[in-house]
């Protein structure tokens, strides 16, 4: 990165930043450029912010590079890598800190709140959410993992969990890396199994999302998950 005169310039971001109160108003680049200061304590991480954006797309697309995606930009070393992922990693578990304030009922919330647990993964994974009797998310587990295209359940592990929890209720949760979010019918199969099996222990499965490069679709939503199964 060009280490030129870049005097004032920072002092001028900060200052603009305190004075509005947010990042509403700011480009993207400058948002990152901004985040680069704490990276590069001279300096101008302009270029650099311009050159991050134009290579991944936006600001979240820099985010969700791999370390060693992000390496392959010029002037992107080990440290600012780093300290990129860190702030992606940072920023969805402070999205997550929301948890026991969740009410399943409240559709919009849990699209954004599931899609927090899936913004940056590679592999499918499936998580379960523990549901209290007041209708908010208690804690979340991981139940299986895979590839980037499969993903093994281990129904020991989900019973063993959910009892614990002390819930009844339950919501389901996976993604499909790189693909669409609607629901193969091999999801389809595995959740009526999860649904039947879970029902011989007086548990139920409340609904099940699916994080996809499109979004989050809910199964019950669908008309894939019903009341009775």
């Amino acid at each position: 990165m060009q280490q030129h005169n870049h005097m004032g310039h920072r002092q001028r971001m900060r200052e603009r930043l305190s004075k509005n109160g947010s990042l509403d108003g700011f480009a993207e680049h400058e948002i990152l450029e901004i985040l680069l200061f704490y990276v590069f304590p001279r300096g101008n991480t302009n270029e650099l912010a311009h050159e991050l954006i134009k290579k991944f797309g936006s600001l979240r697309g820099v985010l969700n590079a791999s370390k060693e995606e992000l390496m392959q930009v010029k002037a992107v070393g080990e440290n600012c890598a780093f300290a990129l992922k860190f702030f992606s990693m940072f920023t969805a578990y402070a999205a997550r800190q929301e948890i026991g304030g969740v009410d399943v009922r409240d559709y919009g919330r849990m699209l954004d709140y599931v899609s927090t647990f899936f913004t940056d993964e590679k592999t499918e994974k499936i998580k379960v959410f523990c549901v209290n009797s007041a209708c908010k998310i208690q804690s979340v587990f991981d139940i299986g993992k895979g590839t980037s295209d499969c993903v093994g359940l281990d129904f020991k592990e989900l019973t063993r969990i959910v009892l614990n929890s002390g819930c009844n209720v339950i919501v389901l949760a996976h993604n499909h890396p790189g693909g669409a979010n609607t629901p193969s019918q091999e999801d389809v199969a595995v959740t009526r199994k999860i649904i039947n099996y879970l029902k011989m222990l007086d548990i139920s499965v409340l609904d099940h999302y699916i994080a996809g490069t499109n979004g989050i679709v809910s199964m019950r939503s669908c008309g894939m998950i019903y009341s009775e199964e």
